[in-house]
């Protein structure tokens, strides 16, 4: 029996979503099984450096929290972070490197937007290693939060692997109301608990699901059917749900836009734009730009307060003349904008980022390969999220000086 074309499509998309479940329901297992991901660890001389404490303190402290940095079999001596971090906040306040930062009334939390609509320029790796660094690097001990817009999930199997097996809520279920509230349970609660514990103790990440990927439809249905008075501010709401358990919110964005991305940048309070070095990633950027006056119409028109601060950081850097040129150009351009330090193209990241961690998710002695190249990764994404780090604290100085 002849089937019509029609009817072929529909066996042949159905095959294509079955062939894809499979092949993903494969990766995540072999991934989750070959690259578990651990707790970061530290040799005595990482957890001194890190620190900035002499050896004999090191083991006062451990000895006092009663840790036994001896214990392991394959090692002489490893401290796991969660004990690195008990050990610095047991220290006095004149020993530690940065006192714990306490948020004021007058500073606002921080919602850091990432967004391109090109895709392949690094957002997703940009989100992962600055949260992670500010995280782990500035010893502030700031609550940072992650949430990933993207319904391909790239993020949430870097900190979240497990959470769709395990029945968690995904950034999609709060925003189309895909839950239940258990009996005396608050939608307060019910948030909170949906920003998942990662394996560095100050970040919690809020995961994307596959099932995000039905976001658009249902925001179109809901849009064409006048249930949504305000479209772009269902993101914004959730997060003013946990606004005072975090200091610092960064968010991977799909490489579209969509209302996915009109909800971040409706719940973000400055925007980060990653722009691959690359003459056709520029040419699409810039079109891109030529556009966003008439999205920011749109969230202006919808009381969007401004930003403080929009920065562009050029990602994938490799030295060469090509780049060189282009890059000259893009200052003539946009000096203002700039970050002055790229995110360099790194062997490093790429292998940290294939064992579902960034370069802050590891010490130097547990990277598998060159220890230098490791080093000089780890030390560019240092100075690359700084850049970040100083411009939250001039928004948190001057909000102060508001007051």
């Amino acid at each position: 029996m002849t089937i019509s074309k029609v009817e072929a499509t529909d066996i042949s998309f159905d095959e294509l979503k079955e062939g894809s479940e499979l092949y993903i329901q494969r990766r995540n297992r072999r991934l989750l099984n070959n690259h578990r991901k651990e707790l970061r660890v530290f040799t005595k001389a990482e957890a001194v450096a890190y620190l900035d404490i002499d050896a004999r303190t090191l083991d006062k402290y451990c000895k006092a929290l009663k840790i036994n940095p001896r214990r392991h079999e394959e090692s002489q001596w490893l401290l796991d972070i969660e004990e690195v971090y008990k050990v610095r906040d047991s220290l006095p306040d004149e020993l530690k490197k940065q006192l714990p930062f306490v948020r004021s009334e007058s500073q606002d939390l921080q919602v850091i937007v990432v967004q391109n609509q090109k895709g392949g320029v690094g957002k997703t790796v940009t989100a992962a290693t600055a949260a992670s660094g500010l995280a782990t690097e500035f010893h502030q001990n700031y609550r940072v939060g992650l949430i990933d817009m993207d319904g391909q999930g790239t993020l949430s199997m870097y900190y979240a692997p497990e959470s769709a097996q395990e029945g968690c809520l995904s950034v999609g279920d709060l925003i189309m109301g895909n839950y239940e509230l258990d009996e005396n349970e608050t939608l307060k609660e019910a948030i909170s608990e949906a920003f998942l514990p990662t394996t560095i103790p100050n970040l919690r990440i809020l995961p994307a699901s596959q099932s995000d990927r039905a976001i658009e439809g249902w925001f179109h249905e809901a849009v064409f059917n006048q249930q949504l008075s305000s479209p772009y501010s269902i993101l914004y709401d959730i997060i003013e749900q946990v606004k005072d358990e975090f200091d610092i919110i960064i968010i991977d964005t799909p490489p579209s836009l969509g209302y996915a991305t009109y909800n971040a940048y409706y719940a973000g309070t400055s925007v980060i734009f990653p722009l691959s070095v690359t003459e056709n990633d520029i040419d699409a950027t810039c079109s891109y730009f030529s556009y966003i006056p008439q999205v920011w119409t749109l969230l202006k028109n919808a009381k969007h307060p401004g930003y403080d601060f929009m920065k562009i950081l050029l990602t994938n850097h490799k030295e060469s003349s090509t780049t060189t040129d282009l890059q000259n150009n893009l200052y003539d351009s946009f000096s203002t904008y700039l970050y002055s330090t790229e995110f360099n193209n790194s062997e490093a990241v790429r292998q940290a980022s294939s064992l579902l961690s960034t370069v802050f998710d590891m010490s130097k002695s547990e990277y598998p390969k060159t220890k230098m190249t490791f080093q000089n990764a780890q030390q560019n994404g240092y100075e690359v999220t700084s850049q970040l780090h100083r411009d939250i604290q001039k928004v948190w100085r001057e909000q102060e000086k508001e007051q």
